[in-house]
């Protein structure tokens, strides 16, 4: 049987074995260490302060004391190992110093405190022998005195030109002092407009109940008129939070389709024959499947010796309809054209009809090569009107009434 004092003497010498065992494989140490251009080792523990949310630099210096490969140093605040940060691996050389620098962020969340003790933990380690060597040092983690946060920003990634774009916000104050006469202003810069509203005074610790001013966190809603004319594509939105001592930018993208993404151009025939000097007939059919009314330009395109007229060049379709405008053609000598018909809505284009005109010498020519596409024009008719009908009863939207106005939680 061992007595307590034998066992003792066991223990100790584990503990020594166990050493040098873990030890082993400690290809060198840590012989200075640097944090937020503070030196660290052998001060006394003395713990350094750091704000939340701060980047810290972090310089180790390390002497080998053999050679190693895929020698790395690693770093990270106690409890976030997750996000810990580490060099480029490197080979050492024996009784060589080495200097590395990495950059570790401090947490930025301190619940409700104002200050919070927490360790830097830096190691240095190699992938085929281990740690080499590992300090922790003490740091104080206290906040800023004034700086805000915008913690969310809610909006639809798509819109369409003419409409309404609505942010939810949510901005914290992150600070030791009060945040007052915090604003919040929206915009797209790229299209000139903007929205503004009043967030109020921010606490730096959520109080609860109903103390008024005591929240240290605010919602709101702010609007963009987006114009009618927007050209379709993705913008950046900008949130800025700010009063007298600090202030908080977000970015975010809205991909915004423009005026024409609800009309259809239908043309029921591209190509048609006719006698020298004598109108041929097209159509083009709009419909517009928004919800408002929209104007549309139809602007000519021909090419030389060609005659072409619309009967209306500008027409105004109502919400959920269609409208037919009729193209007349002719040419004074015989040959094939081309032209094209390009239909705009508030400064976009829409969509570009292409048509084919081939003119023969005489009317009785022509007028049995009208005869054979009689049938085919009056079936694309047809077809054209029951189309138009379908998209509309597809497109056709209730009509929504806007509130604007200022609403926080």
């Amino acid at each position: 049987m061992i007595s307590v004092k034998h066992f003792g003497w066991f223990i100790a010498v584990f503990a020594i074995a166990s050493f040098l065992i873990a030890n082993a494989s400690a290809f060198g140490s840590i012989q200075d260490l640097e944090v937020d251009g503070v030196e660290v080792l052998n001060t006394g523990n003395t713990p350094v302060a750091v704000f939340a949310g701060q980047t810290i630099p972090v310089r180790v210096e390390f002497r080998a004391n053999e050679y190693a490969e895929d020698v790395r140093v690693k770093a990270w605040i106690s409890g976030d190992r997750e996000f810990s940060v580490s060099t480029d691996r490197f080979d050492v050389l024996e009784g060589r110093t080495y200097s590395r620098l990495v950059s570790v962020q401090v947490p930025f969340d301190l619940d409700e405190n104002k200050e919070e003790d927490l360790q830097l933990v830096v190691v240095v380690e190699s992938r085929s022998d281990g740690i080499a060597d590992a300090k922790n040092i003490d740091l104080t983690v206290e906040r800023e005195s004034y700086i805000v946060e915008i913690l969310d920003v809610e909006l639809n990634s798509e819109a369409k030109a003419g409409e309404i774009l609505v942010l939810d916000i949510v901005v914290k104050n992150r600070g030791r002092q009060f945040s007052e006469d915090t604003f919040v202003k929206a915009s797209i810069p790229a299209l000139g407009i903007s929205d503004r509203a009043y967030f109020g005074d921010l606490a730096p610790v959520d109080q609860g109940g109903d103390v008024v001013e005591k929240e240290d966190a605010v919602g709101g809603r702010l609007y963009l008129r987006l114009p009618e004319s927007v050209p379709a594509g993705v913008y950046n939105v900008e949130i800025e939070a700010v009063n007298e001592d600090a202030v908080a930018v977000v970015t975010k993208k809205v991909a915004i389709a423009g005026a024409g993404a609800d009309s259809k151009v239908i043309s029921p025939v591209h190509s048609r024959s006719s006698a020298v000097g004598t109108d041929a007939e097209y159509s083009i059919t709009i419909v517009n499947g928004g919800n408002k009314v929209k104007v549309y330009e139809l602007i000519m395109g021909s090419s030389s010796g060609l005659n072409v007229e619309v009967s209306e060049p500008v027409v105004a379709v109502p919400a959920g309809t269609s409208k037919t405008v009729k193209i007349m053609a002719s040419a004074e000598k015989a040959g094939k054209y081309d032209f094209a018909v390009n239909v705009h809505s508030e400064g976009e284009l829409v969509k570009e009809e292409k048509f084919t005109l081939d003119t023969e010498g005489s009317n009785a020519r022509a007028t049995a090569g009208n005869a054979t596409v009689l049938l085919t024009v009056i079936l694309a008719i047809v077809f054209v009107v029951l189309l138009v009908v379908l998209i509309v009863l597809l497109t056709r939207k209730p009509e929504k009434s806007e509130e604007l106005g200022e609403s926080y939680y």
